[in-house]
């Protein structure tokens, strides 16, 4: 179920003592969201932000303190409305009707391609001056690889404290390939 994967990867992020749990905005009502969005959202999309409309900003926090993925921040309903009107809707992955759930504040992030399936559509993975491609069959699917990629060190604090990445294993899990060696 969704929620339980949504639950577990909030606990990875805990366990790992990053601030991003402690800022965690309380979620919001579907109605909400529709309402954001002038039009009915997937069911995995209400999820999402039922359990979280992003993430509440102090004084101070830098973007890692937000970040739930590496680089990647959970945005509200409205922040992710912001994402999709500033990228716009001229990317035939996406087509008309998608909802950012992550951002990067160098513009990248991962949507729900929301036409593509009513209740349990792909998500993309948008990068800025790059190729957007369809990553995971599912927000459950995206969920599960990043509670994954935290378990396998795939995801790992630094020695400086931030929140870091295997970029080529992640890349290659999300394309598919294996990574080498």
């Amino acid at each position: 179920m969704l929620i339980q994967s949504i639950e577990a990867l909030w606990r990875a992020a805990e366990a790992l003592q990053r601030p991003v749990v402690a800022s965690r905005a309380p979620g919001v009502p579907v109605e909400e969201v529709e309402a954001v969005f002038g039009r009915a959202v997937p069911g995995d999309v209400a999820t999402w932000f039922g359990w979280s409309n992003g993430v509440a900003y102090a004084p101070g926090q830098v973007q890692d303190d937000a970040a739930l993925v590496p680089g990647y921040e959970p945005l509200s309903v409205r922040e992710a409305a912001a994402v999709r009107d500033g990228y716009g809707s001229d990317d035939p992955v996406l087509g008309d009707f998608y909802v950012p759930l992550l951002a990067t504040g160098g513009g990248d992030f991962y949507a729900v391609v929301c036409e593509r399936a009513p209740e349990h559509p792909p998500v993309a993975h948008v990068m800025i001056g790059g190729e957007t491609d369809i990553v995971y069959p599912s927000v459950g699917a995206m969920v599960e690889a990043f509670c994954r990629f935290y378990r396998n060190g795939v995801f790992f604090v630094s020695d400086e404290g931030t929140l870091e990445a295997d970029d080529l294993r992640w890349v290659a899990q999300e394309s598919g390939a294996r990574p080498s060696g």
